[in-house]
């Protein structure tokens, strides 16, 4: 298991993620981070706003983000 750190930026700033999550690989790592997007969106809509400039990085050490995702990645517009 590898621990991933799911760094958000969006429109209130930064906040990195002191804990982390261990997970069996890169695909979960997405799919958390895509549940996470989501679960903001959700947040946000429900407060009555929509701001898909935001993003998750997720780190699995020191080195560059494995994954970048764009809040606007994380939902289809119909």
């Amino acid at each position: 298991m590898t621990l991933y750190r799911f760094n958000l930026y969006n429109g209130i700033g930064f906040v990195a993620d002191e804990e982390g999550r261990e997970l069996p690989d890169v695909a979960a790592a997405r799919d958390e981070a895509l549940k996470a997007v989501r679960g903001i969106i959700a947040d946000e809509v429900l407060q009555g706003r929509l701001d898909l400039n935001g993003r998750i990085e997720v780190m699995d050490g020191e080195g560059p983000p494995v994954i970048t995702l764009a809040f606007a990645e994380a939902v289809e517009i119909a």
